[in-house]
């Protein structure tokens, strides 16, 4: 009788833990770059006890935002760098909405520093004005500027080859590309910035493009067992997860998009009807222990 007692405890205390966490996964739905947080079970001969399982780190859906450049996207594994200045702490996270602070310094919404690799510039006369191209729908035609040198002029012109970007000249650090007050230009030579798919940050002088940053993305060999540090969208990481390596090779930035929240809606919600069965099942089966047990104790007297 006590073992029914005790299951059922056990049962109801985790289905109500489970709740819990999906319902947190619900609600983080609304914040940019989320990750959902996963969960297991183990001991089922003693009612079940929850395991957590870390964050997922599936890939999220795209949100274009057209004409910010800050905007990026990683497609791909891999998390961008950021450092909390205030606490001196390096961070990690997959939302890239990003924007230039007071100081011409990268930065996230939260007013964490975004980290970057300084280049030597490395100069490329465009042929002609035209347009930068991020999109390349014809899988036959040239990709764009972003893939490893080839430039466009558009969907169906020529390509132009562009200078391998600039060699390292300095360590990680911030990225900063402010804006000249004396003429409006970005550290006072470049009119717009552009972000490749490979993560170099170029500036554009009339036709000449200098390659300025490599933007850092790192990876782990263990990305769900991450620490989080705020909201889901934040980590460090620690034993579980193993410190930083380079992201993949196959891991690519999209400028002008953001990452949305990993949690879907109709999967969550089934999870939470199964949790809720799990809850009531548990509350049954306690009604039912105290009822054998207020029976035996009738028969006793």
């Amino acid at each position: 009788m006590n073992n029914l007692h005790h299951l059922s405890q056990n049962q109801t205390l985790s289905s109500t833990e489970l709740m819990s966490t999906i319902s947190g996964n619900i609600a983080g739905m609304g914040l940019d770059g989320h990750r959902a947080k996963r969960w297991g079970f183990r001991d089922f001969m003693h009612g079940g006890e929850i395991v957590d399982e870390g964050f997922s780190m599936k890939q999220g859906k795209q949100e274009p935002r057209i004409g910010e450049w800050t905007k990026l996207y990683v497609k791909g594994k891999g998390f961008f760098t950021v450092r909390d200045h205030n606490k001196g702490k390096t961070m990690y996270t997959r939302l890239g909405d990003f924007h230039i602070d007071g100081s011409g310094d990268m930065v996230t919404k939260e007013g964490f520093l975004v980290m970057g690799t300084p280049l030597e510039g490395s100069y490329t006369r465009l042929r002609r004005e035209h347009r930068f191209s991020h999109y390349n729908t014809d899988p036959t035609n040239i990709t764009d500027f972003a893939t490893e040198n080839v430039f466009r002029y558009n969907s169906s012109g020529a390509a132009q080859e562009l200078n391998p970007p600039g060699r390292p000249i300095g360590n990680t650090q911030t990225i900063n590309v402010a804006l000249d007050p004396r003429n409006g230009k970005y550290l006072g030579l470049y009119d717009e910035i552009k972000v490749a798919e490979d993560g170099i940050v170029y500036g554009k002088d009339g036709n000449n493009l200098v390659s300025l940053y490599k933007i850092q993305l790192a990876n782990f060999n263990n990305a769900e067992g991450l620490t989080d540090m705020k909201d889901g969208v934040y980590f460090e990481p620690n034993d579980r997860s193993g410190l930083p390596t380079l992201a993949s090779t196959n891991s690519t930035i999209i400028s002008e998009a953001i990452e949305k929240s990993n949690v879907f809606r109709k999967v969550e919600a089934h999870y939470l009807t199964e949790a809720q069965r799990y809850f009531q099942f548990s509350t049954q089966a306690q009604k039912l222990a105290d009822k054998i047990t207020g029976t035996a104790i009738e028969l006793i007297q």
